[in-house]
């Protein structure tokens, strides 16, 4: 190694005290542009890419926070409508939907009919579904009906829902209604 640093002594030792300052701050100046363009550049890059990693892995925490809360209000209601669900309870969904109308004060007349349709399959909730069909009712007794449905001690869900208007009435409009419902019972 001495013998390849000597002829740089000797280059070194040839110039005057201030070509050596000169040249010794030109090799500090040199060294630092190195290590700055070596270590310190790729290090802030790295930093700064790991700043803008961490704020995207706090947005996608967040997200992910606000989903688990939504999950855990969906579970609770989900356990809730479950716990309305009776196991292997079968549901007579034509005599009952007969009684809510008549609860709401449709006429024979105008309960058209209710007739059942083919559910959706699905193994752990069977479904029973009937299609609804009034005549020349009232938005009261329309609305009351429905009412009655949604808050029934059986689980009753809407699916469908088609009002047509046939003019008005001497107590408003008069409608034709036909809607879908569908009930539950547990496997």
């Amino acid at each position: 190694m001495n013998e390849l640093l000597a002829p740089l002594r000797s280059y070194f030792a040839s110039r005057s005290p201030r070509e050596r300052w000169l040249l010794v701050a030109g090799a500090c100046v040199l060294a630092l542009v190195v290590v700055y363009g070596v270590i310190v550049a790729p290090l802030r890059e790295g930093a700064s890419q790991a700043d803008a990693r961490v704020a995207q892995l706090e947005g996608e925490l967040a997200r992910a926070l606000s989903i688990a809360g939504e999950m855990r209000g969906l579970q609770g209601e989900l356990a809730s409508v479950e716990a309305r669900i009776q196991p292997g309870s079968k549901t007579n969904l034509i005599a009952l939907l007969s009684t809510l109308a008549a609860d709401a004060r449709i006429s024979q007349e105008q309960l058209e009919s209710i007739e059942p349709k083919q559910p959706s399959a699905n193994a752990k909730y069977p479904e029973t579904r009937a299609e609804v069909r009034l005549k020349g009712t009232s938005l009261e007794q329309m609305v009351e009906f429905l009412q009655k449905i949604e808050t029934s001690d059986s689980h009753l869900i809407v699916r469908s829902l088609k009002i047509r208007s046939r003019g008005d009435g001497p107590s408003g409009p008069v409608l034709d209604v036909s809607f879908s419902v569908s009930s539950f019972e547990r496997a």
